[in-house]
């Protein structure tokens, strides 16, 4: 079995004015709870997945540093690397190369109109598969709370 490996996003340029309410804000959507509230920093833990407890969770700390007036590095810090499981996006995408293979071979076949349906579902998971790969997906649920802390941060200053 293999150790988990701890993750670690750094942002620069945030206000850091207010940050702990809307840490604390972030926390509470996301459906965590926090452990420990220390100088410049917090640590909380955040569930794997919405609306299902017994996925488990995951424990974050993030911590910021002053550096220009006003402004400074946010740093989160997780326990384990919360990224989407590869078995599951390969899955994905062997059902979307499937889906347009069928979509491209329809029309050839003998009895084109027998398959025509299955060849448009297969079509749509094609695409949609190719939609869901576009998404940056390394990070997972940290990676996202980190970019949405930014974000509140420079819309409230």
């Amino acid at each position: 079995m293999t150790e988990a490996q701890p993750v670690e996003f750094t942002e620069d340029r945030i206000p850091i004015a207010g940050i702990e309410e809307t840490i604390g804000e972030l926390v509470e959507l996301y459906g965590g709870s926090m452990s420990e509230t220390l100088e410049r920093s917090r640590v909380f833990t955040l569930p794997l997945r919405r609306g299902v407890s017994a996925a488990g969770a995951i424990e974050c700390t993030v911590s910021w540093a002053l550096q220009d007036e006003g402004e400074g590095s946010v740093t989160l810090r997780c326990d384990r690397d919360v990224d989407a499981p590869k078995a599951q996006r390969i899955a994905l995408l062997l059902i979307g190369v499937i889906g347009s293979l069928l979509f491209m071979l329809w029309p050839f076949t003998a009895h084109g109109t027998q398959f025509g349906a299955l060849a448009w579902i297969g079509g749509a998971v094609a695409i949609a598969v190719y939609f869901m790969t576009l998404r940056k997906t390394s990070g997972g649920i940290a990676w996202d709370f980190l970019q949405r802390l930014a974000r509140r941060q420079r819309d409230a200053h």
